[in-house]
């Protein structure tokens, strides 16, 4: 068969190129510690890598979102710590004033003590967090409670973050779910002697009509002081001005009104401690995850450094042999062989 020179500078080419670009696909995966440097180094692979790190960056997010949503629930549930410590002394408070020891000035430094105890309840009802109201719901930018009515001026919205799995979950709880409550039916307590304090619900809304009344039957006998309010810092209200006034009946009838706003708010910190639970628990779970996806991710486009090593050296000698007896086949011409 007849070989062309043509023909050989071809072959002598095509053997070079191919050991330069082994040599330099080898010291890539070393300088670079990756098996897959470009798509056309492996495209099942590519496409295998490109899957997990999309899957570890959505995990990325989420851990995001929890570590988002922990912090709002903990700054929440610290305000309603302090809520539930400013309830209990203001329920101590009542209990000195309805007393019949308690004397007229005694009774006015404990108004001006729930006063107060009731402005602190506004304040912390009113609790900023990096410059939103967490307990506005969605009006974030607005005051939860009016300063000087103590109205509700936020919404109920719920701020529904993404944890995985497709699952959601509100890192915030509305002030008219923390700060309001009413009983389900009207309920009747005994405040003194022949004395009963009627609690009634306002019918799909959280305000709360106190009637006092000589009879336990709903609605019977005399009214004796009626009066309602609809969240924490209006019940402390009421009692502030029941104990400048001196009003015991008024005084009595709050002690149980006290005790169920305590209790709603316990509730509600119950829930917040289980949302703070299910968050770090999926915290784990996605971090146990993407640890798992970076190790299956390492396997498909990392190098293995000591093969690629030993590959590159053995490349290496291919090169020296090849640029040897390309030199000598190409050094070669029809003039060596005449005489």
């Amino acid at each position: 068969m007849r070989i062309s020179t043509l023909q050989v500078y071809r072959q002598a080419s095509d053997s070079l190129m191919k050991s330069l670009s082994e040599m330099y696909r080898l010291n890539e995966q070393i300088s670079s510690g990756k098996r897959i440097n470009k798509p056309s180094d492996d495209p099942t692979g590519t496409s295998r890598a490109m899957a997990y790190k999309v899957s570890i960056a959505a995990g990325e997010q989420c851990l995001g979102n929890i570590e988002g949503a922990a912090s709002a629930l903990t700054s929440a549930d610290s305000a309603l710590s302090s809520v539930n410590t400013a309830l209990t002394r203001v329920k101590a408070l009542a209990v000195q004033g309805a007393s019949g020891t308690a004397t007229d000035s005694s009774r006015a430094a404990l108004a001006a003590e729930v006063g107060q105890l009731r402005d602190q309840l506004l304040s912390l009802a009113n609790t900023k967090v990096g410059g939103d109201y967490i307990f506005s719901g969605f009006q974030t930018d607005t005051a939860a409670f009016d300063t000087s009515s103590y109205a509700y001026r936020g919404d109920s919205g719920a701020i529904n973050v993404g944890i995985g799995g497709g699952m959601l979950l509100s890192q915030n709880v509305p002030g008219d779910a923390v700060f309001q409550y009413a009983p389900a039916a009207e309920e009747v307590v005994e405040i003194g002697e022949g004395v009963y304090a009627h609690y009634i619900p306002g019918g799909g809304t959280s305000t709360i009509t106190v009637e006092i009344r000589d009879s336990a039957t709903s609605g019977g006998g005399a009214l004796l002081d009626s009066f309602a309010f609809n969240n924490a810092m209006e019940m402390a209200d009421v009692l502030c001005g029941a104990l400048q006034s001196g009003n015991t009946q008024r005084i009595s009838a709050l002690l149980s009104t006290l005790d169920d706003m305590a209790e709603h708010v316990n509730v509600v910190r119950a829930d917040l401690g289980a949302r703070l639970n299910r968050l770090e628990g999926q915290a784990a779970r996605i971090e146990d995850e993407n640890l798992a996806t970076r190790g299956t991710l390492s396997s498909v486009e990392d190098a293995d450094i000591v093969a690629a090593a030993s590959d590159l050296a053995k490349a290496n000698t291919v090169l020296t042999a090849v640029q040897a007896s390309t030199a000598k086949i190409l050094s070669r011409s029809l003039l060596d062989f005449l005489d």
